[in-house]
């Protein structure tokens, strides 16, 4: 990097290092973010990739589960965000350069998130481990947000410019991201997670996490799982990708847990109505589910008639004798 750049770079990770509350310091990145997009316009592509290296460099490693480090981990997403969001297609080299980054973020975020919930018994001890765990987890969990709004973007980018990054290394990374965003369709996000949204205090105390950062309730602009795997969906581009992801999809509307269900069904919502008449070659598959879904309740039974009016008018036929 040259001198002037280098004071730049010296200054912004100061900034994306600092370590205030949960009200200051989205307010700090946001300042930063701004100074980043700033100069890296003034860039080449040829300049970006080793700007983008030294913040990888600075963020270290993903297992180290330190403060500093979750803090640094958290600012490196959001600065990816940013740029992804900016850049489009432009940032998908850049994004190539710490995928396996990506997938280690998601494998920790589903090993917290995802584990089957066991009976609560055993000694006093354990269950003070138990609880001094969970506050880890909630600080370990932090990154996965503006993770999650990086790779949207990033995917939204690829499917304008036809897929192919995302089909890349003979669909072993459509594949990796899939198998992670689906488990996390299973979630269960405890309520201390601090999430960036457009709720008012008062809706955040009656929106859960699972709410916000699976079903997209009020982050649409700030990172959710249903968001993601869309825009999964909107990039892999054909029939063979899209089975395995529907069927993680009609997992989650199958579920026993009914925000699941909320999120299985809201996620094929958005993919009929991203993707549209492509994706109905995959209608027969789910429309048992959707017909289970009609008798759920007022919110979960309006996404499933809407699933099938959508279907409906995509095909140019009544699904009425397919529904019985």
């Amino acid at each position: 990097l040259s001198p002037i750049i280098g004071k730049v770079f010296n200054g912004l990770v100061m900034a994306y290092g600092y370590e205030g509350d949960d009200i200051s310091r989205p307010k700090m990145l946001l300042n930063a973010n701004r100074c980043l997009l700033s100069l890296v316009m003034k860039l080449s592509e040829a300049q970006l990739r080793p700007l983008y290296a030294r913040l990888r460099e600075w963020r270290g490693d993903i297992g180290d589960e330190t403060e500093v480090s979750l803090v640094r981990r958290y600012s490196f997403w959001s600065l990816s965000a940013e740029l992804s969001k900016s850049l489009r297609s432009i940032f998908l080299p850049c994004l190539t350069s710490v995928l396996t980054d990506v997938i280690d973020e998601l494998e920790i975020a589903v090993s917290l998130l995802c584990k089957q919930s066991k009976k609560a018994e055993g000694s006093k001890r354990r269950r003070i481990e138990d609880t001094d765990r969970s506050v880890t987890d909630i600080d370990s969990v932090k990154p996965l947000q503006p993770l999650l709004l990086c790779l949207e973007s990033a995917l939204k980018a690829d499917a304008h410019e036809g897929g192919d990054w995302t089909r890349g290394d003979d669909k072993q990374r459509y594949h990796m991201i899939l198998n992670h965003l689906g488990k996390l369709l299973l979630a269960q996000i405890p309520k201390e997670v601090p999430l960036l949204s457009d709720l008012t205090p008062k809706e955040k105390n009656s929106t859960s996490g699972y709410q916000q950062l699976v079903q997209g309730v009020g982050t649409l602009e700030y990172g959710n799982v249903v968001g993601c795997l869309t825009s999964l969906a909107a990039a892999a581009g054909n029939e063979q990708l899209w089975k395995p992801l529907n069927f993680a999809v009609l997992e989650a509307c199958g579920h026993k847990r009914s925000e699941v269900r909320k999120a299985g069904i809201r996620c094929l919502l958005s993919i009929i109505e991203t993707i549209g008449e492509e994706y109905m070659v995959l209608l027969p598959e789910c429309l048992p589910v959707i017909s289970e879904l009609l008798e759920d309740d007022d919110e979960i039974a309006a996404m499933a008639k809407e699933c099938v009016r959508q279907g409906e008018e995509l095909l140019g036929e009544s699904l009425e004798d397919s529904l019985r």
